[in-house]
């Protein structure tokens, strides 16, 4: 293989991860011309390094790190324009945006994880967690004693937390790819 040619599976990757990327620079800088520029001298970066990944490491957060350097570059260069974020606040946006992709598929893993308890509890998490019912109202709803509405919530809650904690690796894994 040449050195120039980048592996099919690190191609897969890369182009699965252009809108996230793009949207991950375009919370760093405020112009969308200057973020295009940035996703192109990231990709660039990326396929350059492409031999430096590893296979069994996490891509995208790979990826996310080269475009904040990028991003940091690129302010760097152009200072003199009026607008501009400091590497500080970069840094924090950059922080930020990772946290809200991790909240983003824990609400997904927590989407599916609720379709997936049983029917005799799904009721109960509606009112609870959706309509935001006390526990005297949901008793009183469902004509169930409070101890045994309380017992059940305790399970779904249970439930959920194992399903969701079970769901973030694919979920994370079906983002890289």
């Amino acid at each position: 293989m040449e050195d120039n040619l980048v592996p099919f599976d690190f191609s897969q990757k890369l182009t699965a991860l252009q809108k996230p990327l793009y949207a991950y620079i375009l919370t760093l800088l405020p112009n969308r011309t200057e973020a295009e520029d940035v996703l192109q001298e990231t990709n660039l970066i990326l396929c350059r390094k492409a031999n430096e990944y590893d296979p069994d490491g996490h891509f995208q957060g790979w990826a996310f790190n080269i475009a904040r350097y990028q991003v940091m570059g690129h302010i760097s260069k152009f200072k003199r324009s009026k607008l501009f974020f400091s590497p500080d606040l970069i840094e924090n946006l950059a922080e930020e945006t990772l946290d809200l992709k991790d909240l983003d598929l824990s609400r997904k893993a927590l989407q599916i994880c609720y379709g997936l308890l049983p029917n005799h509890m799904k009721p109960i998490a509606q009112l609870r967690f959706r309509e935001d019912k006390s526990l005297l109202e949901i008793s009183k709803k469902l004509k169930r004693p409070m101890g045994s509405v309380s017992a059940t919530l305790h399970r779904i809650r249970i439930n959920l937390i194992n399903c969701v904690k079970n769901k973030m690796p694919n979920l994370e894994a079906e983002l890289e790819l």
